[in-house]
């Protein structure tokens, strides 16, 4: 880890988002270094400000292949809060900006995708040495496939952290919904 308290990231002045959770503090103990992040999303494209982000081998369960490229741009601004590159006198800072990043692209274009391509992804993650998995991605539906990937996930020792979605309710859809998941809202 850099073990740097505030980045020279230019923008990062203005990245009240980590402000908020008091990310200097925590870049004391750890800014990530050894952990693998999964980002189940539309993809990741290598943007300028992932240049210096390892990220690892991951795959596109929409097109069956092995480069999870993103073709939305969702899973490249989830990616980079995550991990952007940081210290790197360009853009903003990520927050665990020394994790490695593993793709997995399960949304289309239009940011559409199957519960079977999450779930299978959701085991992919586990079965490739994810520490935590990220799902910045949801809907209203119960599925007993996606369950039973999120409880093997668990089993191995995987962190899920779901977001709760953008209704403004006072109540989280699927996958945050789930036991064995961390449900994350907005404050504002």
């Amino acid at each position: 880890d850099l073990g740097l308290q505030v980045p020279n990231d230019p923008l990062y002045s203005q990245q009240w988002n980590l402000q908020a959770i008091n990310i200097e503090a925590a870049w004391l103990a750890t800014a990530g270094s050894g952990a693998i992040v999964a980002v189940i999303d539309t993809g990741v494209t290598r943007v300028p400000d992932l240049q210096k982000t390892e990220i690892i081998a991951g795959y596109d369960f929409v097109n069956d292949r092995p480069e999870a490229d993103d073709d939305n741009g969702h899973g490249t601004h989830v990616a980079g809060t995550i991990a952007q590159s940081t210290n790197n006198n360009y853009g903003v800072a990520g927050i665990a900006h020394a994790a490695k990043l593993m793709p997995l692209k399960v949304l289309s274009r239009g940011g559409g995708g199957s519960v079977a391509d999450i779930a299978e992804a959701i085991r992919f993650a586990a079965d490739h040495d994810a520490d935590v998995i990220n799902l910045s991605l949801g809907g209203a539906g119960e599925s007993r496939l996606m369950q039973e990937a999120i409880d093997y996930a668990h089993e191995k020792g995987v962190v899920i952290i779901a977001a709760a979605g953008n209704a403004n309710q006072n109540a989280a859809g699927y996958p945050a919904r789930y036991p064995r998941v961390i449900g994350i809202a907005a404050i504002d």
